[in-house]
């Protein structure tokens, strides 16, 4: 997993949260009986790159989001090396959660996107409070031209995919 990441798990380590990782076979790939045998009762997310970033190894995610869904456990992926280079279909993946990065596809830096599933919904709780803005999610002026910068790297990319 990317240190952004692996940081934020420590992170919640920190607060008192169990967080469990799990380790990749000789090939990168995240081994899916070990992923099923660690969900448990009250594991609430499970969250994998949909692309390594440093050695571009594609994970399973479809069957991941599959497997998720079927546990009934929140489904992040970090899709910051993908988005722009493979199809990614948040629905048929079962991905509820999606974080981005604009300057991964050649867009502004200091911009990033989470996808938050609506139906099933996904609730998530603002880290800071204040204007409200972002429908209560991120307080603050939303940066427009990194916003439409990221937008228009998204359509690019999305239409020069191969």
């Amino acid at each position: 997993e990317h240190k952004c990441v692996l940081d934020s798990c420590r992170a919640l380590q920190g607060e008192g949260f169990d967080i469990t990782y799990l380790p990749v076979g000789p090939n990168g790939l995240i081994d899916m009986e070990q992923l099923e045998a660690a969900i448990r009762p009250d594991t609430s997310l499970v969250s994998i790159m949909t692309v390594n970033n440093e050695i571009g190894v594609r994970q399973p995610v479809e069957e991941i989001g599959r497997l998720c869904r079927k546990k009934k456990v929140f489904f992040h992926t970090d899709a910051a090396q993908a988005v722009g280079k493979i199809p990614i279909d948040v629905n048929s993946m079962n991905i509820d959660l999606m974080s981005i990065s604009g300057h991964k596809l050649y867009g502004p830096k200091g911009v990033g996107a989470l996808y938050v599933r609506r139906r099933p919904r996904v609730r998530v709780e603002a880290l800071q409070s204040g204007g409200g803005q972002e429908r209560g999610m991120r307080s603050g002026t939303v940066p427009a031209p990194l916003a439409v910068g990221l937008g228009e790297a998204c359509e690019i990319a999305g239409s020069e995919m191969e």
